[in-house]
């Protein structure tokens, strides 16, 4: 468990190639979401760099943190890793499981129910992923100012 807290920023930095294969793996494809009355389109590739970028950052903050020595709570750094790269994986395998073409009409029903519930839990996992973000900043701010 210490490469956790020793090396948290190669995980970052691994889950950036990750992100890079499979926002390449279909460039053309497209992710829609859906706000009231407006749909926003955003092709997996701009998604991708978008989410690279990030994880790019706080691996760079982790990387910097371990340069000069700064210790953060171990269970931030915990929760912020599982988090992060868990919350990741959990909305990208939510949206693939809400289906949009049920045949009849007991499906429709099934499925708007179940869709309801994934999309819950994806906006949860969202907020989460937020939440952590801010709470590891403030940490790191924190520390930073103390050292």
């Amino acid at each position: 468990m210490n490469i956790i807290i020793n090396k948290t920023h190669l995980f970052f930095f691994s889950t950036i190639l990750l992100i890079l294969a499979f926002a390449f793996y279909k460039p053309k494809g497209t992710f829609d979401v859906n706000i009231g009355d407006t749909y926003y389109i955003i092709q997996n590739s701009h998604l991708g760099i978008l989410l690279s970028l990030i994880y790019f950052i706080l691996g760079i903050i982790y990387f910097f943190l371990h340069k000069r020595g700064i210790q953060l709570s171990s269970w931030i750094v915990y929760m912020h890793s599982i988090i992060s790269i868990g919350g990741l994986i959990l909305v990208w395998f939510l949206l693939k499981k809400i289906s949009y073409s049920p045949q009849t009409f007991e499906e429709i029903i099934k499925s708007i129910k179940v869709n309801m519930y994934l999309s819950y839990t994806c906006f949860g996992a969202i907020m989460s992923m937020i939440l952590i973000q801010i709470i590891f900043m403030v940490n790191v701010v924190f520390k930073i100012l103390k050292n």
